[in-house]
């Protein structure tokens, strides 16, 4: 039964859980990857590659027209879906997606799926009571989740030797906590303190542009719902009742700049730690692998390379 109403329906997707996952090996994070083993191990760190990106990915239109765009500027584009492990389900769009851009762009793309949840409850599921208390806002959870997604892309450039990492976020949709100006700011602090640059290339491109892009490919768009494409990414139970009434209501939730920044360099720290010890599991130091890669930067900038 539940076969045939996802056959017929296909917007009840989003409410209906996904195919089961697990980790690739025991004590592993990957569920899914195609993109290269590490290069980072004891004693051994990889050289930057300036012609390599990470794309934090989902398969919606905008992170779509963010690949898309970068494929014309680098060499390889790595894209990394994540999953909290919280009704956040149909990762396996997010597979679809790369293969229709792989066989589109002739194979530019790598894909990787992860799973964030420990380091998500490291970072706001454990303390989200006390955190409440203190902010009295549901975008703690958002935040907090998109915080650990970032930590994580960013052990995947110290990983991979990629010195540059983007995610999709796009002006159109800033009335979200983690998409705002304010927030993205202050994360790309948290990527340069740990030597990747930062960027989101489809901030200040209508969508109505990046429908276009992903169109003249023949890639699919979904279940078009007036602004939303339904059933081309993974789908989020928390925030789709979060944000609710300004997707029914046009009514955005109000986010004081002045929590969402003390919660941000609050949980900034926590992302620090686990970074650090999940490098100290594997025999690796960070502060010794920040200060090679510093010093690979400056040398290519040296030799009149790019950062």
């Amino acid at each position: 039964m539940v076969g045939r109403l996802r056959s017929r329906l296909p917007v009840l997707n989003s409410l209906l859980p996904g195919p089961r996952l697990e980790p690739i090996r025991p004590g592993s994070d990957l569920l899914n990857a195609d993109a290269p083993d590490p290069a980072l191990g004891p004693g051994r760190f990889p050289r930057v590659k300036n012609n390599e990106i990470a794309l934090m990915f989902s398969g919606g239109v905008d992170s779509t027209a963010s690949a898309v765009m970068l494929a014309e500027h680098y060499d390889k584009v790595h894209l990394v879906t994540y999953r909290n492990g919280y009704g956040h389900w149909y990762h396996h769009r997010s597979q679809m997606r790369v293969d229709e851009l792989n066989r589109r762009l002739g194979d530019r793309f790598t894909f990787s799926l992860i799973t964030t949840k420990g380091y998500f409850d490291d970072v706001v599921v454990h303390s989200v009571l006390d955190d409440y208390k203190r902010y009295r806002s549901g975008f703690i959870w958002f935040m907090g989740c998109k915080m650990a997604m970032h930590m994580r892309t960013v052990l995947f450039c110290l990983e991979h030797g990629l010195a540059r990492a983007t995610d999709g976020s796009n002006s159109d949709t800033s009335e979200m906590v983690e998409q705002s100006l304010l927030s993205l700011s202050l994360i790309r602090f948290f990527y340069e303190d740990h030597t990747v640059d930062f960027g989101t290339p489809v901030y200040e491109i209508r969508r109505a542009e990046s429908r276009e892009l992903i169109k003249e490919l023949d890639i699919r768009m979904g279940v078009q719902v007036m602004d939303r494409h339904l059933c081309i990414q993974p789908t989020c139970v928390a925030g789709e009742l979060y944000y609710l009434p300004y997707l029914l209501m046009n009514k955005p939730v109000n986010h004081d700049e002045q929590q969402v920044s003390a919660f941000i360099e609050e949980k900034e720290e926590i992302c620090r730690r686990i970074m650090g010890a999940c490098l100290a599991d594997r025999g690796i130091d960070l502060g010794a692998l920040l200060a090679d890669r510093r010093q690979q930067l400056e040398q290519a900038t040296a030799d009149g390379g790019e950062r």
